[in-house]
Formats: C-alpha cells, structure tokens, sequence
C-alpha cells in the first residue's frame, strides 16, 4: 500500500537540513519519525488503561473499607 500525502514547505526544508546533517534519507528520517510518534501513542493508550484499572480497582477497595 503507497499513500501520498502533501507536507507544507516549511517543514521540508527542515527535513532537508535535518536529513542533510545526519547523511540519511528523507524517507528513513519520516519513517522513523512516524514509528516514533506510534510508539509514544501506543504507550499513552496503554498508559490509559493502566491507569482507568487502577481507578477500579482504588474505588472498589474503598468501597470494601467503607462497609467495614
């Protein structure tokens, strides 16, 4: 699967300059920028549902406590 997508000027002289410096591609530096920025979601999400389980498992400990 090939998608294309427009990436405004501005930002493709940065990746240009960027790209230039470090001696890679502009598509191994996009690439990697993307997996990147999946990885951090992936781990928010995952952070998200730690955090919701926690909760639970916090409101109904308390719960127990009260009818102690």
């Amino acid at each position: 699967m090939s998608n294309t997508i427009t990436i405004p000027k501005k930002l493709v002289k940065e990746v240009d300059k960027i790209t230039r410096d470090f001696g890679i591609s502009n598509e191994d530096f996009l690439l990697s920028a993307i997996l990147y920025y999946l990885k951090g979601l992936k781990e928010r999400a995952n952070l998200k549902k730690e955090l919701e389980m926690w909760e639970k498992i916090s409101d109904r400990d308390l719960l127990k406590f009260e009818k102690m």
